[in-house]
């Protein structure tokens, strides 16, 4: 981080894999947490707190939230992009979203390998190929949609999102999504009652880390949607070094004023507690 002029930064301990021993996920989100906060405390200029949640275990889920926000004082959740078969909007964590929109909750999602979609059955991936490759961006569009289309966006507004890697490739869908008003097997009010508030006025309520998607492409795409104080900085550290994005987001070309605000100003709106930090 000092070698990279990050000034403070706040982690994901990492993901809770999906498994039938719910203990044994509840016990590792415990000791994920616990470990990331005894860091935040240590240094609390410096770093900060995603609680690892076990997502598919409600109970569980439920319990860690209370811990990790009142005990812990994390500064957030973190979850995956799906548990076994289920995405983020289905209906089966409808509680979790209840009590996190009640703590006006900030929720980092990172994608990870769906069951859909593994080395068994995508003849391409293999050595070095894997996931995070192409099947990362796709499952990071494909639970936007499942919390847009089962309306958790909507009825639960003050849960903020920060999606990894700009999206994956959801800005690129948008559009799609909205030309099946002209498809006869959808059309206009279909797609009117699926979306009533519109597929873009629902994206632009998520927050968004750049990591891996500061090419002007990826980059312009993504500002076209969302506000600019929804753009994050983001590293992928450790899969990536830190210098990695650094470099990449300094060759972006960006307004200075969109510049800082992407490297600081976003994040304190959200984290004001690391005002102090330099």
């Amino acid at each position: 981080m000092d070698r990279n002029g990050v000034a403070a930064a706040i982690g994901f301990p990492g993901p809770i894999p999906f498994s039938n021993d719910l203990q044994a996920g509840r016990q590792l989100s415990r000791q994920y947490n616990e470990f990331g906060a005894r860091l935040a405390a240590d240094h609390p200029s410096r770093f900060g707190l995603f609680a690892a949640l076990p997502f598919h275990d409600i109970d569980g889920t439920l319990r860690e939230i209370e811990y990790a926000a009142d005990h812990l004082r994390a500064d957030g959740f973190g979850i995956s992009t799906s548990y076994g078969d289920l995405w983020l909007g289905d209906p089966a964590f409808r509680s979790i979203y209840e009590e996190l929109n009640r703590r006006n909750a900030v929720v980092y999602v990172h994608p990870n390998d769906a069951r859909c979609c593994t080395p068994q059955t995508l003849t391409y991936e293999r050595t070095p190929v894997s996931g995070p490759w192409l099947e990362w961006p796709m499952n990071t569009a494909r639970t936007i949609f499942s919390l847009m289309e089962n309306g958790i966006l909507r009825n639960f507004g003050d849960v903020r999102f920060i999606f990894s890697h700009g999206g994956g490739v959801m800005p690129l869908l948008a559009s799609r999504i909205e030309g099946f008003t002209d498809w006869p097997a959808v059309g206009r009010e279909k797609l009117r009652e699926l979306f009533p508030d519109g597929i873009r006025t629902e994206f632009a309520r998520l927050y968004f880390e750049g990591a891996q998607a500061y090419d002007p492409v990826n980059f312009d795409a993504l500002r076209k949607l969302v506000p600019p104080a929804h753009i994050l900085f983001g590293t992928d550290y450790n899969r990536f070094p830190i210098g990695h994005s650094v470099a990449l987001f300094e060759r972006l070309p960006v307004a200075p004023a969109l510049r800082r605000a992407i490297e600081r100003e976003n994040a304190l709106a959200l984290f004001p507690r690391f005002r102090q930090a330099r």
